[in-house]
């Protein structure tokens, strides 16, 4: 079943966002943007989200249990935050997006590749897992509803 996703209550403008990307010297994906205008990061509704890497384009090791996705807002953890340091931590160029059971979610900005998502598990090397945020969202599924 197609995961919806849980509004959080803080909302942003699309001036806060433009100024994330002004200090990234990027522009995010439109999909992702989309996302993030009307999420702010947001987290799936479901107990049990996973990416289905049985159904994904690229191969994908396992399947990749979801919790929550990063928002921009001032704080420790948020997209703001990487901002401040450049991006995300384990890929070269991009974002951490989010986060999963044992590992995290990151989406690439590099001029060839803008846009894909990456997964990370705390053991092992970044694995590309979708080509696009709506590529990546369309393999989400709930577990729990699917039963």
């Amino acid at each position: 079943m197609r995961v919806k996703f849980r509004e959080l209550d803080a909302s942003i403008l699309e001036s806060w966002l433009v100024t994330f990307e002004e200090a990234l010297k990027i522009r995010l994906p439109e999909d992702y943007r989309s996302h993030i205008l009307k999420y702010n990061g947001g987290s799936p509704i479901g107990d049990y989200v996973i990416f289905d890497a049985d159904s994904a384009s690229i191969m994908v090791s396992e399947d990749i249990h979801l919790y929550s996705f990063n928002y921009l807002d001032n704080g420790e953890g948020s997209l703001d935050e990487q901002a401040s340091r450049g991006g995300a931590r384990y890929i070269s160029k991009g974002i951490d997006i989010g986060a999963s059971s044992g590992g995290i979610l990151m989406m690439s900005l590099a001029e060839d590749e803008i846009g894909s998502i990456y997964h990370m598990f705390s053991y092992g090397e970044p694995q590309k897992i979708a080509n696009s945020w709506t590529e990546f969202v369309n393999y989400l599924i709930d577990e729990d509803l699917d039963d």
